[in-house]
């Protein structure tokens, strides 16, 4: 989000290489905050699981 309002911010300024960097950069971290989201939705559904499954098994003790 910084990165893509830096390159908003600069383009009447910098020059258009700069500006893509910095556009490309801000799209890199977008993907990587996606990736990051996901995996931590299904680390919690997998922890969800095995906390289910172990409490199952100890009620039939």
């Amino acid at each position: 989000m910084a990165f893509n309002l830096t390159a908003a911010l600069s383009e009447p300024i910098a020059d258009k290489k700069i500006v893509s960097v910095l556009e490309q950069m801000g799209g890199t971290f977008k993907l990587l905050l996606g990736m990051i989201a996901s995996v931590s939705v299904m680390l919690m559904i997998g922890l969800t699981l095995v906390i289910k499954i172990t409490n199952s098994g100890m009620m039939y003790r």
